[in-house]
């Protein structure tokens, strides 16, 4: 069944899974697994968030379509910590913001197509050695589509140094909610300290990386992408 989208704009997420080659079946099995698990986590952050489901293709590659832009930067780093923590493997990430074509298909997004998902698979196809994560937006948008994928180039440089318990509880913490630092310690298992939590988090580069989502989460991108479409018409 098919729906139409107009005057929207959504993000792509589309990644590929580090080191595949050399992981076994189960491995491979487990990773993926684990992003169809953080997925369905973001799925309940906010109603009708994830649009269809998180899809693998070529083996390694997978791809997940949001409907609100602003969110995506807190997928993305939650994707990666998810899989950071169980010490599984890492995946890059190339975030595409625009618009997809009016007819978009319910069961299967890879169905689809429209301006985020060519951002998305180019961003991903091009992204060298150097970074597992960026974002890209319409060139016509100005100047933010030069500053934009090096913020995703300099939180991936923090994610890169986390290790797997600094991992977990970002992964916790990272909720739109913003659990405390005393109830994150509590969901572990065994539980910790809050002040174990903070030094944790000190130590991951949480606050900064914090602040990069919540000012890349007050732009207004639906205005952004809207102005790009309005002086393109």
């Amino acid at each position: 069944m098919a729906t139409t989208e107009r005057f929207r704009y959504f993000a792509v997420l589309t990644g590929d899974i580090i080191g595949s080659s050399h992981l076994g079946s189960t491995q491979l099995s487990s990773v993926r697994a684990s992003l169809i698990t953080t997925a369905n986590t973001v799925r309940d952050w906010k109603r009708g968030l994830v649009k269809g489901e998180l899809e693998f293709f070529r083996g390694d590659g997978w791809q997940l379509l949001l409907t609100d832009p602003s969110m995506a930067l807190r997928v993305a780093i939650i994707l990666r910590a998810s899989l950071l923590a169980q010490g599984l493997s890492d995946t890059r990430v190339a975030v595409g913001l625009g618009s997809i074509d009016e007819t978009t298909s319910e069961g299967k997004v890879s169905l689809s197509m429209g301006q985020a998902f060519a951002l998305s698979g180019q961003s991903l196809d091009k992204m060298t050695q150097y970074f597992r994560m960026t974002i890209e937006i319409p060139k016509s948008v100005g100047v933010l589509c030069d500053w934009l994928p090096i913020v995703g180039h300099l939180c991936d440089s923090l994610i890169r140094q986390w290790t797997e318990r600094q991992a977990e509880i970002v992964r916790i913490a990272i909720n739109p909610s913003e659990p405390e630092y005393e109830k994150i310690g509590r969901s572990l298992k065994p539980s910790i300290s809050k002040q174990a939590v903070a030094k944790a988090l000190a130590g991951a580069n949480w606050h900064a990386i914090r602040e990069a989502i919540h000012t890349y989460e007050g732009t207004p991108w639906e205005t952004v992408l809207r102005m790009h479409t309005i002086v393109n018409q």
